[in-house]
């Protein structure tokens, strides 16, 4: 018995030491976590939005608020306002690019006809015409042809507005739109692990 008793004392000491020193292994490591400040959004990335593939941000309005809030605050002078003649078609802005002059004024640079086609895409993609699989067209106006103020005797709702002058059609084009999901490697070893 005294053997017995010897060695269980002698077993316990040991788990107890070893559940100690992986006590202190933990909290080292816990101490050497480090937390990554979060990135600070970008004003567009509430909307639904894309960047073409020249290079030109597309912002969409998710609801009537977010699609009033698009033209009231965000859409400048040389932008493309574009929507389609569908129930629940997204009010679509294309941003110009915009080049600072030697003067110190900016000027705005022309948008392209391959930006306009696919912002248009997306327009009928977020639109009702996407469920029902229907093929149609998107159009285009510059930003000082969308008003909020209607004719006499009307009254627009939120998120509506008036588009004052002559719209610029695109041609029909097929439902199709991607989808992609960024992420960043943190360290060395991540990066070496998905090499």
């Amino acid at each position: 018995e005294e053997k017995t008793m010897e060695a269980s004392t002698m077993a316990l000491k040991a788990a107890e030491a070893k559940a100690k020193q992986q006590l202190a292994e933990a909290q080292k490591k816990k101490q050497r976590v480090q937390v990554l400040p979060q990135r600070k959004s970008y004003w567009f990335e509430k909307f639904a939005w894309f960047i073409t593939s020249d290079n030109y941000l597309v912002v969409a309005g998710k609801d009537a608020q977010q699609n009033e809030q698009l033209v009231k605050r965000y859409l400048r002078p040389g932008d493309a306002y574009l929507h389609a003649e569908v129930h629940g078609a997204a009010t679509c802005i294309l941003r110009a690019k915009r080049r600072r002059r030697k003067d110190g004024k900016t000027q705005v640079i022309p948008l392209s006809d391959q930006a306009l086609r696919e912002a248009g895409t997306f327009t009928i993609c977020r639109s009702s015409a996407w469920s029902s699989k229907m093929v149609t067209s998107a159009y285009w106006v510059e930003s000082h042809q969308v008003s909020k103020t209607a004719p006499t005797g009307e009254y627009l709702t939120v998120g509506s507005f008036m588009i004052r002058g002559r719209k610029n059609f695109l041609p029909a084009s097929s439902l199709e739109m991607g989808l992609a999901v960024l992420f960043r490697l943190g360290d060395d070893a991540s990066v070496a692990r998905h090499a």
